[in-house]
């Protein structure tokens, strides 16, 4: 009988002794899994198979670098210290010839200025040779560089539709100033009066300043859109 107590007893402190590890081991587990999730709340990436990413906003691509037809690399990036006016066109396109004009005669006004004039013809080989481009040009006294982007790879990234002559404006340190300016007044004074307004105003902004917003400038009634060929 006295056997038969003592083992029960033993039975009973084994059953307690085991209740009281799991319950420790238990405890034990809550408490790491606690120091997990708090470390993991602080370290970046630690969630699984997650990472951390960026959300810094990436700048659209406005760079410029284009060959003209005199054989040499033109490259905005080169071009610091400088405000830009790059005009894009096409032999076909009636309304660019007389932004030319116009465009020669800022030139001269702004002669003394730190100003860079360009001109981009946006027609492929096929359509308009280096030769045609150099006769076009001579043939309307233009002095500014002829450049080409046959693929419009360049254009592309300032206009979503093909609309002649097309503007773009660089401050002083290679920015590009929105907005483009599309088409070409009825009145050569109206139109360089803009182009002067923007310029004079790139001439003289501080550097470092942030880039402003102005008006739209359009004239769509004197403008060519691209020829489809029928």
């Amino acid at each position: 009988m006295y056997m038969k107590i003592m083992g029960t007893r033993n039975i009973r402190r084994a059953l307690v002794i085991v209740m009281s590890v799991a319950g420790i081991v238990a405890a034990g587990s809550l408490i790491y899994g606690q120091q997990q999730r708090e470390s993991n709340a602080t370290t970046p990436g630690a969630d699984s198979g997650t990472t951390s990413l960026s959300t810094t906003p990436v700048a659209p691509d406005t760079s410029v670098k284009l060959k003209g037809v005199d054989g040499k690399m033109y490259d905005l990036a080169q071009m610091r210290g400088e405000v830009v006016l790059l005009s894009f066109g096409a032999t076909w396109c009636v309304p660019c010839a007389w932004e030319l004009a116009a465009i020669e005669e800022l030139k001269e006004e702004f002669k003394d200025r730190p100003v860079r004039f360009l001109w981009a013809s946006i027609e492929t080989k096929d359509e308009a040779s280096d030769a045609l481009l150099r006769h076009y040009a001579k043939q309307r006294r233009v002095t500014i560089p002829v450049l080409r982007d046959p693929e419009r790879t360049t254009f592309a990234k300032f206009a979503d539709r093909i609309k002649l002559p097309l503007v773009v404006l660089f401050d002083k340190e290679g920015r590009f100033t929105p907005p483009v300016h599309r088409g070409m007044s009825s009145e050569p004074i109206q139109y360089k009066n803009a182009m002067r307004t923007r310029l004079v105003a790139l001439l003289t902004a501080q550097p470092g300043s942030p880039i402003k917003q102005v008006s739209s400038f359009q004239f769509p009634v004197l403008s060519s859109k691209l020829k489809t060929g029928n």
